[in-house]
């Protein structure tokens, strides 16, 4: 139930990577040293991102991390003394958008590099072309391509490992809150959170959890008929998997009708400060699953970057998959020795082991940097806080 009482949790995370306790060496710096070496050159990044369209709040907050790691790259030193700027297109989360862009990027021998848009439909159109150049493209939390669709490993993401975020979260309840039941309420008209949907079906199956799964609309005003479906089912948790706006409005609507199961997100779609207020408070007590934390220093102190420059993040989740990409990009341009050199950026982007920006990764191969380590949160009028259980 949203409203009972937790028990004391540990604030320790539930999985451990093997890097995911380092400190990012250049966060070390305050950011308020004093200003780095004058710049050699410029080095341009292009970004395509959804700015607009079904999912554009994601992709603003993605951009936005991108543009405080450019800020604090060029703090200090830049990129081996070149200073970093990006050049930004909106592809409106269409293919024929992200295509046309990261062609237009791709055939600038100026540009080097490319961030792709975070939208997975997107992001899969926009590395197919990336592979025809030979260029390498880096996505903020998308979900790691397969073999035949990164055939060559021209493509990356820096994301959390939603297999065993996911997991885990579900067995903790299991464990905790002795959950024997789980409904996921998913929009089918947005790829982007929908790509999930099996993953998280199967996994709540694969640990013996009575499953219901109901389709939505993006969009969609009345969730009356859903809402009826479950009050029938009545499960132990339930897990919309839908963008924030239409999340808060099914949650509101949900609670109004009476339906008390706990509110879960599992993937880290919905860790964000805007959700409370959206829904007229009746998404409190939501328990996500996540992999970053303030208790961890390079997050701690990403934040705190953040906050500086722009206020208190509404999404850092987002806003620190926008960061981390950017700053796996310094990472391979400074391991190579190159700002220009595309095939020597490519071969060091195989051969990292790991790379740590507001919190750190492992190179699982196959242009996947994942991270393994998960943290529970649940919301709460001030925000997100350590969830107890």
């Amino acid at each position: 139930m949203a409203t009972r009482q937790r028990r004391s949790r540990r604030l320790i995370p539930a999985i451990v990577a093997g890097t995911a306790a380092l400190t990012l060496a250049p966060l070390a710096v305050s950011a308020g040293a004093a200003a780095s070496p004058k710049a050699s050159g410029t080095v341009t990044i292009g970004v395509s991102e959804m700015l607009t369209g079904p999912s554009e709040y994601y992709g603003n907050a993605a951009l936005t991390g991108v543009k405080l790691a450019v800020t604090y790259l060029n703090a200090h030193g830049g990129i081996m003394g070149n200073h970093v700027a990006i050049t930004v297109q909106d592809d409106a989360s269409l293919n024929s958008e992200a295509v046309s862009e990261v062609r237009s990027f791709a055939q600038d021998s100026n540009i080097p590099m490319i961030i792709a848009p975070t939208y997975q439909p997107n992001f899969e159109s926009s590395c197919t072309v990336a592979s025809s150049f030979n260029v390498p493209i880096v996505g903020a939390q998308s979900a790691p391509l397969t073999k035949a669709q990164n055939p060559n490993t021209d493509c990356f993401v820096v994301t959390s490992n939603v297999n065993v975020q996911a997991k885990d979260a579900l067995k903790t309840l299991i464990k905790y809150d002795h959950i024997k039941s789980m409904t996921l309420v998913y929009d089918q008209t947005n790829a982007y959170v929908s790509e999930f949907t099996p993953v998280i079906s199967n996994l709540a199956k694969s640990l013996g959890l009575t499953t219901q799964v109901l389709a939505v609309t993006s969009g969609q005003t009345d969730y009356g008929p859903q809402i009826t479906k479950i009050l029938s089912f009545n499960p132990s948790i339930i897990v919309p998997n839908m963008v924030t706006e239409d999340a808060a409005r099914f949650m509101l609507q949900a609670r109004e009708e009476k339906v008390t199961s706990l509110f879960v997100d599992l993937i880290s779609e919905l860790t964000n400060t805007r959700i409370y207020k959206l829904s007229n408070g009746k998404a409190a007590g939501l328990f996500a699953a996540t992999p970053q934390s303030v208790g961890v220093p390079s997050f701690k102190a990403f934040v705190s970057l953040y906050t500086k420059y722009y206020g208190a993040p509404q999404d850092p989740t987002y806003a620190g998959f926008g960061y981390d990409s950017m700053m796996l990009i310094a990472k391979a341009m400074t391991v190579a020795h190159t700002i220009t050199d595309r095939s020597a950026i490519l071969k060091t982007l195989r051969s990292l082991k790991s790379m740590c920006g507001s919190i750190c990764y492992s190179n699982e191969g196959g242009g996947a940097y994942l991270t393994n380590t998960v943290y529970y949160v649940t919301l709460t009028a001030s925000g997100y806080v350590p969830a107890k259980l």
